[in-house]
């Protein structure tokens, strides 16, 4: 895949099969950073694990649903360098960073951006990365896999995550 465009809406699997498998292959081989940034957040279910098939993955989940906040802390553990920009005054959002370790957050005013940032992977469009913006909002979401637009969009979030207000370090 070098560029996919979802169209989400009420129901649709399609997205969240989509970021289940970017988050798989992360796992597989860990980014040495990655980016998250999104005005919103909360802590979405995202693989459902009831067979245990992805435990080899994320070694330290034991439930059968594997949340956001489970992915970036097993990501964290692998050796990433997770740094998160969002707008930590929402109670959804607050709820989530607290559930993270080893994770770096800051804070950018006004900011409207949405995506995230791999070494292997760039994804950008509508989506907070909340409940509602995963699973019922209608979205349109662009992933590419092209090199020089990873690295272009890494770039990006690099000056970005330079120009954010610190709030929170390993927490």
């Amino acid at each position: 895949m070098h560029n996919r465009t979802i169209r989400s809406h009420n129901s649709s699997v399609t997205l969240i099969d989509c970021l289940a498998s970017i988050f798989s292959l992360e796992a597989v081989l860990p980014s040495k950073e990655i980016y998250l940034i999104s005005p919103f957040l909360s802590n979405s279910p995202l693989i459902r694990n009831r067979l245990g098939q992805y435990s080899d993955l994320f070694p330290m989940i034991e439930g059968k649903i594997i949340y956001l906040s489970d992915i970036l802390n097993t990501l964290s553990w692998k050796g990433s360098k997770i740094r998160i920009i969002c707008d930590p005054n929402r109670v959804e959002t607050k709820r989530f960073i607290s559930q993270l370790n080893e994770v770096e957050i800051k804070k950018l005013n006004n900011n409207h951006e949405k995506g995230l940032m791999t070494s292997h992977i760039y994804l950008h469009g509508s989506m907070n990365f909340t409940f509602s913006g995963i699973n019922i909002n209608g979205e349109n979401i662009r992933i590419t896999s092209d090199r020089s637009e990873v690295n272009q969009a890494l770039l990006a979030a690099r000056t970005r995550w330079e120009e954010a207000e610190e709030i929170c370090h390993n927490h």
